[in-house]
């Protein structure tokens, strides 16, 4: 028996959260006003979305999820074990939804707002959805951060293992921040990480006060030859520094050039 309502008491977020979640293949139907659209979720995803418009346009796909999402009002019948006709979303639901709430987010925003304080606007469009909602979207941001954090932390992990692997002079490499927090590091021989971390941020501070009261600017790199090894240190973006050890009698030039490539790696994973 199909379920049906209306989006002013159960909103199309909630709705499909809710399909996701019992499981089975499933069909929503909407409609607004002279439009109509259709939503085909199986396997705990959403396989296809497609939206027939007043002036008889079609959309398909993400388009179609994110002009759906936009939906206030209207009606919604769902019906169970109904097969998606074909596959035309790759992409998360939890995907689909911000960067629906985004694309509103713009839409909404004055002409004259400055681009770099969208959070005043995503504020206000929270305040007029009910605090159930408000309170999901929230969650949803909140855990799309924590999965880019993770993924970022993950590619700066596999950029020092890449190079710790593959280099026949680097021994073990460390990214840190200004304050000495270890992001990543990969070393052998019981080497502390947090430890290496700590030391490198003095070592770099150090060498930054040097540069500026000899007035040479901003320090790029730095090389300590000690009696045991080397210490590369090379600064990868504003707040955080590469950092390499290597045996002594290496090849210095290799050591760098090596070294350089890392930093810019982990720079453009930063972004």
């Amino acid at each position: 028996m199909p379920i049906q309502g209306d989006l002013q008491e159960m909103h199309l977020p909630n709705l499909v959260q809710l399909i996701l979640q019992s499981g089975g293949p499933a069909r929503i139907q909407l409609r607004h006003e002279k439009e109509i659209g259709v939503l085909y979720i199986a396997d705990q995803k959403l396989h296809h979305a497609e939206v027939a418009l007043n002036n008889q346009e079609r959309l398909v796909g993400a388009e179609a999820v994110y002009h759906l999402v936009l939906w206030e009002k209207g009606q919604f019948k769902v019906d169970r074990g109904i097969t998606p006709p074909q596959r035309t979303l790759e992409q998360s639901w939890d995907f689909l939804l911000m960067e629906g709430l985004r694309q509103l987010d713009e839409k909404n925003r004055p002409t004259e707002e400055p681009a770099d304080e969208p959070e005043e606007s995503l504020d206000a469009l929270l305040q007029d959805m009910s605090p159930e909602d408000a309170q999901a979207i929230q969650a949803l941001f909140a855990q799309q951060e924590n999965q880019e954090m993770a993924s970022k932390t993950e590619q700066l992990k596999q950029i020092l293992q890449d190079l710790v692997t593959n280099s026949t002079d680097i021994i073990g490499a460390a990214i840190v921040d200004s304050d000495g927090l270890l992001l990543a590091s990969q070393f052998t021989g019981g080497i502390d990480g947090n430890r290496v971390a700590a030391v490198s941020a003095g070592l770099i501070s150090l060498s930054s006060r040097s540069a500026q009261q000899l007035n040479q600017g901003a320090v790029k790199q730095t090389l300590i030859q000690a009696e045991n090894g080397n210490i590369i240190a090379i600064r990868a973006t504003d707040n955080t520094s590469f950092v390499a050890l290597m045996p002594v009698g290496v090849n210095l030039g290799m050591a760098f050039m090596e070294c350089r490539d890392a930093a810019e790696n982990i720079r453009k994973a930063m972004q």
